[in-house]
């Protein structure tokens, strides 16, 4: 049995996370997070640590008292629009605290570092498709670049220290937890809408495409990640079968859901990539991993957690 410490365990992706790993019985968890969950009651045996990453000496305290052995870091307190607007900020509340963290983990002899960056930001534009995990690293936004810095801090840590990490870069997921009242998560923000019977917004013509995914099998990957060898620092994507444009994407909650979606096109926003879709067989051949929930049903899913929860 391994005492695990997950940053942002209460956060969408979190929660899943800890659901897992706390419903295996193999494993301690203990959940380092500013909020606590909103939307239900941590599994029990799960510790929860309300603190901000920012706090160097809490978060130091917190490893070695607790004799965490793995650290899941998944906080982060910037999406891609408010990080560009104030990139400053944004290295000040995410980069160094992750800096600070990965310094706390070596300290306290953490054995494997894993780390939940962006495959949907760190590449930029795609020169190819799907992208591979060794395509160039040419973020076009500020949550990009600092999302690829930390991974570049813990691969440095590796080399001089002999941290062990897990890197993963996911594309798209969407699923319950997903708070559909903010501006990120098309999926679950017009599911929302959709059920209201309010119109959605897109930004530019509606054909971005992307390779959305249900976290549910996000967080079968992440766990998963546990299992690698102890020597096997790893970068691995993580993504959906294949991509739909957003007007694809309506098209399918409409039809899940048997409604009409008013769209509301608005102009585009210059660091969104046009198109994404990540080559996900590293996964498959170290993780024995694959999306198994398709958009429809994922869409479904979705939709009866925002019915059952979210007001």
């Amino acid at each position: 049995m391994s005492h695990i410490l997950v940053t942002g365990g209460n956060g969408f992706i979190g929660s899943h996370l800890v659901n897992q790993l706390a419903a295996s019985e193999q494993h301690r968890v203990t959940v380092f997070d500013l909020y606590p969950r909103p939307y239900d009651a941590l599994p029990d045996g799960v510790r929860y640590i309300q603190g901000t990453l920012g706090n160097a000496n809490l978060i130091r305290q917190t490893l070695v008292d607790q004799g965490i052995e793995v650290v899941y870091h998944l906080a982060w307190s910037t999406i891609h629009e408010t990080a560009l607007k104030n990139p400053a900020a944004d290295i000040e509340q995410n980069l160094i605290p992750s800096v600070n963290l990965l310094e706390a983990c070596l300290d306290a002899g953490v054995k494997r570092f894993v780390y939940l960056s962006s495959g949907g930001t760190v590449y930029g534009i795609p020169e190819t498709l799907p992208i591979r995990e060794d395509h160039p690293t040419r973020p076009i936004n500020a949550y990009g670049v600092t999302k690829l810095t930390v991974e570049k801090y813990a691969q440095m840590y590796s080399y001089l220290h002999g941290m062990n990490y897990v890197i993963f870069r996911p594309s798209v997921p969407y699923g319950p937890y997903q708070n559909p009242r903010r501006r990120q998560g098309a999926v679950s923000v017009f599911i929302y809408h959709a059920l209201r019977g309010e119109p959605v917004a897109i930004w530019g013509d509606g054909e971005v495409q992307r390779d959305y995914f249900y976290v549910g099998d996000l967080s079968k990957a992440l766990l998963a990640g546990l299992d690698l060898p102890a020597a096997a620092n790893a970068v691995i994507n993580l993504g959906g079968k294949q991509m739909y444009t957003l007007n694809q994407l309506v098209a399918a909650i409409e039809q899940v859901l048997k409604v009409k979606i008013q769209v509301r096109y608005e102009a585009a926003r210059k660091f969104d990539v046009p198109c994404l879709q990540l080559d996900t067989h590293t996964a498959s051949e170290l993780l024995h991993w694959q999306p198994e929930v398709s958009l429809s049903e994922g869409i479904a899913r979705t939709a009866e957690w925002i019915k059952a929860t979210v007001d």
